[in-house]
């Protein structure tokens, strides 16, 4: 019998053949992924400034509105909003804080003082939190940057909010130290990236052989 050139790969059984094979190698993927997961199960903290807004506005500063604190002008007030997240599987605790350090993060601007600290949901344990904090001494203030938590109890899904009034520009907030043991670290907020990826994805022409896909 003649076999005319391309009948083998155009025939149904063929086709039929690979897409049996494709569905046995997918699954058993999946099955290695699931178990490995199940294995290392994944621990996360996203963190990031949910807002950073200013008291006034430039034309009123050094005007006659003013804002005080602990009797003390504040020259550039801004209050932000510090969100932290364990957005992994698996609870956090505060044994994993290596040598019982802190989360410290830098505002870049003087900390006069922490106005409010929740958490969510309601029955988690609200973490300790430290700064270097304005002090008046005389006529004059003293103060650092930083704020730390420390080392406590993060549940899976627990969501930490912290909110600075500081002196001073708007500034990138930094992370100068993350001693989790095991546990990754975001700047963003849960969901960001999947969010950028998505719209990156858009306008993307997926091309399957004979079939186009376009997004």
């Amino acid at each position: 019998m003649e076999i005319v050139a391309g009948e083998w790969w155009e025939s149904g059984s063929w086709w039929q053949f690979a897409i049996t094979i494709t569905a046995a190698l997918a699954v058993g993927a999946l099955a290695a992924w699931a178990t490995m997961r199940s294995n290392n199960p994944k621990r996360k903290i996203n963190w990031w400034v949910q807002s950073n807004t200013p008291l006034m506005s430039e034309q009123f500063a050094g005007g006659n509105l003013t804002v005080n604190f602990l009797g003390i002008p504040v020259a550039s007030p801004r209050i932000v909003e510090l969100v932290i997240a364990n957005a992994g599987r698996r609870d956090i605790t505060a044994g994993m804080f290596h040598n019982g350090e802190a989360m410290k993060f830098d505002f870049e601007a003087d900390v006069c003082t922490i106005l409010d600290l929740t958490t969510s949901p309601g029955g988690s344990v609200l973490p300790s939190r430290n700064t270097g904090a304005w002090t008046v001494v005389g006529n004059q203030t003293s103060g650092e940057s930083w704020l730390e938590i420390e080392p406590s109890l993060l549940r899976r899904g627990q969501v930490v909010t912290v909110t600075v009034l500081v002196d001073g520009d708007e500034k990138p907030v930094q992370c100068v130290r993350f001693p989790l043991v095991d546990v990754e670290q975001a700047s963003v907020a849960p969901g960001a990236r999947s969010r950028a990826l998505t719209d990156a994805l858009a306008d993307t022409v997926i091309s399957l052989g004979p079939i186009s896909i376009r997004r």
